[in-house]
């Protein structure tokens, strides 16, 4: 070839980079990469060569450049190339309105770009930059995560949340229920990183409401911090965590927690005294409430002090954990600004703001997981009393928050391997528990599943008293409320009720020994029969009670 005709073809190609397309793996900026020749090569085709910027066409004397012919096989040869990050965010938003908001195939996105804009690149680098870029049309489980968590923090300070792709309503519930997947699935793939560009976060209009207390908005918000990264639970009966439910179940801070819950109690019945001794050992433990492992013990410390209420206990037991917390090392900060703001609300404002206020915190833990019951969300408050049974033999209730109940299935309800742990009779109690308190005692469904398993229960060859308990208890429940608006003295309703509850409190003082529960449970029966005008069997059972449980100060105190 000629000297003139090599100027000629140099000329020619750096002009025009796209007369070979077939031969250049991508297109590129001839201002950032210098000029491009084509060379020739013994089967009498080109591949891309580079010339340096500073030699130009022709070099200093005037003549061109040689262009020496590269050996290549009897294949095209080329040099892959790609395009340096400043390129690709040039053409970053019309490569996204092209596939994102056009809907159109990666195939037809690459031909667009070429031919509008000369930008050429392989699939691969274009799929390596929409994965960079978060340029996804559908909704991945990473993505479905945060959203999920973003959901749960925005409504821990009151904003409901609605999540749109590309204009199209994300139905995280859907997904879940698709891909068969639950809020735990979720949590631990979550990174919690940006969302998708494409993803809208949206607080739909509300209804007005009534002002609420700047402070609870606070406490919301630190409350969502501090659970956030706390009560992440294993899958249902994983064996190490049981190992940790073991040792949490013998610490001084559930200890704490049991001498509160008496204090509080005694406090409840006027045994101001009693209740005091109680508070004072349990306020000697308080401090292992704060230590990483007793998340759950703080958990119940709220359960307790949300069933006996006593708006001077509350105000102690914030102001000195709040106090306790920034006097010593190793508590979380997210902690200890939550006991602050626990410690300053309780001195602001009066007992029945704080119970409720318990009341949202004990349903925020509840509900982190997007559990349900009855297809409402589930709620551990409903597990009233929750400290009827005892907790050291419950692994269940930690893993109630992680599963869809459903009322029907009570009588046969378990958890994977809970048999090789625990007697799922005690499950079903509980279950049939919240059950009862969810709707007040007065669906129509509640004697039906009571009595099944009931049942199902006395057929069992290790019939469990607290589920009979509970069983019967429950009907007493009931039938009390079927018998509203009618005379006690002749309702039927009512005298079910009385012997129902008699039977659950006979019961009660034969399977475990007499403590607050029986207590209880002999307080409201004498209640009853008081109603009904039966005078001698509320002496008798105010009697029984005074009797059976002379001694339950000192069982407390054991």
């Amino acid at each position: 070839m000629s000297d003139a005709m090599s100027r000629n073809l140099v000329v020619h190609l750096t002009h025009n980079p796209r007369l070979s397309p077939d031969s250049v793996e991508s297109g590129s900026d001839s201002t950032e990469y210098g000029q491009e020749v084509l060379s020739g090569t013994a089967s009498g085709k080109f591949t891309l060569m580079e010339i340096p910027e500073e030699a130009g066409p022709s070099g200093s004397s005037g003549q061109a450049s040689e262009v020496k012919p590269t050996s290549t096989s009897s294949k095209r040869g080329y040099r892959k190339r790609t395009h340096s990050p400043e390129v690709w965010e040039t053409h970053k938003a019309e490569i996204g309105r092209l596939y994102l908001d056009e809907n159109k195939r990666l195939k037809d996105v690459m031909e667009i770009m070429e031919e509008r804009w000369g930008f050429r690149a392989s699939q691969k680098m274009y799929k390596t930059k929409l994965t960079q870029w978060k340029f996804f049309k559908n909704n991945r489980q990473v993505d479905v995560a945060n959203l999920l968590y973003l959901q749960r923090h925005r409504l821990a300070i009151g904003k409901e949340t609605t999540f749109r792709r590309n204009g199209k309503l994300i139905d995280v519930e859907a997904y879940m229920r698709r891909r068969g997947v639950n809020a735990f699935d979720l949590v631990e793939v979550a990174d919690l990183g940006d969302l998708p560009p494409t993803v809208r976060c949206r607080t739909p209009p509300s209804v007005p409401r009534l002002l609420e207390p700047p402070g609870e908005l606070c406490i919301k918000e630190r409350f969502f911090q501090w659970t956030s990264q706390t009560f992440v639970k294993p899958r249902p009966l994983d064996t190490d965590y049981l190992k940790k439910l073991d040792a949490h179940h013998t610490s001084n801070a559930l200890l704490s927690v049991q001498l509160l819950t008496h204090g509080c109690w005694l406090f409840s019945e006027g045994r101001n005294m009693e209740g005091g001794w109680f508070c004072r050992g349990a306020f000697a433990l308080l401090h292992h409430i704060l230590e990483t492992s007793a998340a759950l013990s703080f958990f119940e410390m709220m359960m307790a002090i949300q069933r006996y209420p006593n708006a001077e206990i509350m105000r102690e037991l914030w102001s000195y954990l709040s106090r306790y917390a920034g006097a010593i090392d190793g508590v979380n900060q997210p902690l200890h600004r939550l006991l602050a703001s626990f410690a300053k609300f309780s001195q602001q404002h009066g007992l029945e703001h704080n119970v409720n206020l318990l009341d949202w915190a004990i349903e925020w833990a509840s509900g982190r997981f997007n559990s349900s019951f009855d297809g409402k969300p589930f709620d551990y408050a409903l597990l009233k009393p929750w400290d009827l049974g005892p907790i050291w033999d419950s692994y269940h209730r930690y893993y109630l928050c992680l599963n869809h109940w459903e009322v029907d299935k009570i009588p046969t309800a378990t958890l994977p391997k809970l048999e090789t742990v625990q007697d799922p009779s005690n499950l079903r109690a509980d279950l049939l528990l919240i059950f009862g308190n969810q709707c007040s005692w007065s669906d129509d469904r509640l004697p039906k599943i009571a009595l099944e398993t009931l049942e199902q229960n006395r057929l069992s060859p290790s019939p469990s008293d607290y589920l009979q308990f509970i069983g019967d208890y429950c009907m007493a429940r009931y039938n009390k409320t079927r018998s509203s608006g009618e005379d006690p003295l002749t309702s039927a309703f009512h005298k079910s009720a009385r012997e129902y509850l008699e039977s659950a409190a006979n019961l009660q003082g034969k399977a475990w020994p007499p403590g607050k529960n029986y207590y209880e449970t002999l307080t409201l029966l004498e209640s009853w029969y008081l109603e009904a005008g039966d005078y001698e069997s509320a002496d008798a059972t105010r009697r029984k009670r005074d009797h059976d449980c002379a001694g339950i100060f000192k069982s407390l105190s054991k």
